[in-house]
Formats: structure tokens, sequence, C-alpha cells
């Protein structure tokens, strides 16, 4: 696949990269976290809401596979409106799961 024939291919680019830096924060940062970390905040208080640090990977991971599919959908679609809108949710998401990310490290980690 040709990068040029993508509709705001950086928007997406910078997505991808965004994840992979998230995970790679991630590794870098393993040392300073707890054995659990609270991710699932939409379950009660309590034990409910931790979880093992691999869990942790499913933010940028599903990052990552919302990018995807976006770019996919993107290079199928005639519409302009709607590859632009594939591109900026795209950024968007992976910027938001790189700010939960970096919120819930520094909550919890032992600096």
């Amino acid at each position: 696949m040709h990068w040029k024939k993508v509709t705001f291919y950086n928007y997406f680019l910078t997505a991808l990269i965004l994840s992979v830096l998230s995970i790679v924060g991630i590794l870098l940062v393993k040392k300073f976290l707890p054995p659990v970390i609270p991710i699932f905040y939409g379950k009660p208080v309590g034990t409910e809401q931790l979880s093992t640090f691999w869990f942790f990977f499913i933010i940028p991971a599903v990052s990552i596979l919302i990018t995807g599919v976006n770019l996919l959908i993107n290079i199928s679609m005639k519409d302009v409106f709607i590859k632009k809108i594939l591109a900026v949710s795209a950024l968007a998401i992976s910027l938001m799961a790189s700010v939960t990310i970096l919120k819930i490290v520094l909550l919890v980690g032992f600096f």
C-alpha cells in the first residue's frame, strides 16, 4: 500500500506512532508500577477495577486496532469528507489512549 494514496495519511501515521510510543512507554515504566493497576474505571470501586500489568496493553492495542480499521475504511471509501473524519478520529482516539495511559501511570506509579 502506498501511503500517498490515503487521504490525510499523516494523521494515520501519527496515530500509529503515538500508539507504538505508548507501548514503549508502558514497557519503560514497568518497574515503577504496582503489581495491579486500576484500568477498568467503569466497574464498581474496589478490586474489580484492578488488573495485572499485562492488561495495560489493551489500551494501545485497541487504539491500533481502531486506527487500522479506519485506515481500511478510508482506502475503500470515495467520499472525501468521510475520509477526513476517519483520519481525524483515528488520531483523536490514539491521543486519548495515550493520555489515559499517562494519567494512570502518573496516578499509581512510584516515582
